[in-house]
């Protein structure tokens, strides 16, 4: 293929390659070798493909063929589904954090697994899980969450309903949701125990017991499609840290929900989801 192509026919022969090709994952040089384009050139189609929703840019900087792409090839090979790249950023962050993740579902009652091996009943199901399933709540008004919460069964105490409320108020605020170990904090200061999520937050230089850190991934019409969660974390960590690992997570989430609309998320929840 010569490199004098024009604008429009290099934009072309990218997206017929990805058409070609649309089960695989390609890097950038992979690309442009193949094409016989040069780096900058490709990276400009590539990114600009990636904006459009015609192609995913996965976590570890590959290209995959976007919904966009899919939608408009209908019959032109099975897409990446969420799951498959929800699976490929939490390797990423698992390698990279030394924790657990996993992504959970909520179909009618129950949160499950996406292999199906872990099955919780209800949000007040006395069992690890049942902390981190705040972000289900996200899309609702503060009203139905509170009648959510009061169908729960077995019911739920004053202080579990107000640590999930003041999680959601948190999330909506920073975009991620985490969960304390029991008495919270491990720092020296008093009055950080337990951190006030809904109203100071946390303090940059006390540090915290965290037990998980949750994020909705958001679907086709603003709802929350499955949340990932992040878990096993060792040691008490500062404030400041727990914060920059929420952001990465919140990054991940964005780049999923991304994947899943076609397009850029915009804040269909109330808070920077």
């Amino acid at each position: 293929m010569s490199r004098r192509l024009p604008a429009v026919g290099r934009l072309v022969a990218v997206l017929n390659f990805f058409i070609e090709h649309s089960q695989q994952a390609y890097t950038l040089s992979q690309v442009a070798r193949s094409l016989r384009l040069s780096t900058a050139t490709t990276l400009s189609i590539l990114l600009g493909l990636v904006e459009a929703g015609y192609l995913y840019r996965r976590a570890d900087k590959s290209f995959v063929p976007g919904p966009v792409l899919h939608t408009i090839t209908a019959g032109g090979g099975e897409p990446f589904s969420p799951a498959q790249i929800a699976g490929q950023e939490m390797r990423v962050l698992t390698d990279e954090l030394a924790v657990s993740a996993a992504a959970v579902f909520q179909e009618t009652d129950e949160i499950v697994s996406p292999d199906g091996v872990t099955a919780v009943p209800r949000l007040g199901a006395d069992s690890p899980l049942h902390d981190r399933l705040g972000v289900f709540l996200l899309p609702l008004t503060d009203s139905e969450i509170a009648g959510r919460l009061a169908e729960v069964s077995p019911p739920l105490g004053d202080d579990a309903k107000a640590r999930l409320v003041a999680g959601v108020a948190f999330a909506r605020r920073h975009g991620f949701m985490p969960a304390f170990m029991a008495d919270d904090a491990s720092g020296s200061s008093s009055d950080a125990n337990p951190p006030d999520l809904a109203g100071a937050g946390l303090d940059d230089a006390t540090t915290y017991r965290l037990r998980s850190m949750a994020v909705p991934v958001v679907g086709s019409a603003g709802e929350v499609a499955f949340a990932i969660v992040l878990y096993g974390f060792r040691g008490a960590m500062a404030g400041a840290e727990i914060m920059s690992v929420g952001e990465r997570l919140r990054q991940t989430s964005e780049r999923i929900s991304t994947f899943i609309r076609g397009k850029r998320v915009t804040q269909d929840m109330p808070g920077p989801i």
